[in-house]
C-alpha cells in the first residue's frame, strides 16, 4: 500500500516539474481535432476543432455529439477522430516523442533530480561524516547532472534554429 501512494507521489511530482519546464519554454499546448471519412480512399475533414490542451477534457462532449451525429447521417461511412497535438508559440509538433515534448521531459527530469540533491543534502545535514564537496554519490549525480544540462542547451538551441528555420521559409 505505501508503494503505491510512493508511486503516485513520484508521478505527481514529474507531472509538476513537467509542467515548469513548459512554463520555462513558454509552450502553449493546443490540439487540432478532426472528425474524418474516407471518400474513395481520401480523407474528408466533416469537422475541424482547435482547442488549447486544458479544454480538450471539458470539450469532449461536443466533439463526441459532433461524431455520433455523423454516423447517424451516414451510418456506413468510417467515421473517425484524428488528434494532433502542437506549440502554438513556435508552431512544433507536440505529440509523443517530438523534439518539444522530450526537451520538456528532460527539463522536467532534471528539476526532480535538483529536487532530490536538494532533499539528499538536507537529510545529511546533521551528519558528522557527510561532506558536501567530497561525498561520491553527490558529486557522480552533479556530474550526471551537469551533462544532462549541457544537453538540454544544445535541444533548445536546436530546437530555436529549427523553428527560426521554418519561420523564415514560411514567410
Amino acid at each position: 500500500m505505501a508503494q503505491e501512494k510512493n508511486i503516485g507521489a513520484e508521478w505527481l511530482e514529474l507531472a509538476k516539474a513537467a509542467a515548469k519546464a513548459e512554463r520555462e519554454l513558454n509552450v502553449k499546448a493546443y490540439a487540432v481535432i478532426c472528425i474524418c471519412k474516407k471518400v474513395d480512399g481520401k480523407e474528408v475533414v466533416l469537422h475541424r476543432y482547435e482547442l488549447r490542451r486544458e479544454s480538450l477534457q471539458r470539450w469532449a462532449w461536443v466533439i463526441n455529439w459532433r461524431r455520433a451525429k455523423c454516423i447517424c447521417e451516414d451510418p456506413r461511412a468510417n467515421i473517425y477522430e484524428t488528434y494532433y497535438h502542437y506549440d502554438k508559440t513556435s508552431g512544433e509538433n507536440y505529440g509523443f516523442g517530438s523534439d518539444l515534448a522530450q526537451l520538456v521531459a528532460l527539463k522536467g527530469r532534471i528539476t526532480l533530480q535538483e529536487n532530490r540533491i536538494r532533499e539528499y543534502i538536507e537529510a545529511n545535514k546533521g551528519s558528522l561524516f557527510f561532506d558536501e564537496a567530497t561525498d561520491p554519490q553527490l558529486l557522480k549525480v552533479r556530474a550526471k547532472l551537469e551533462r544532462a544540462k549541457e544537453n538540454v542547451a544544445q535541444a533548445e538551441a536546436r530546437l530555436k534554429a529549427k523553428v527560426e528555420r521554418l519561420k523564415t521559409a514560411g514567410v
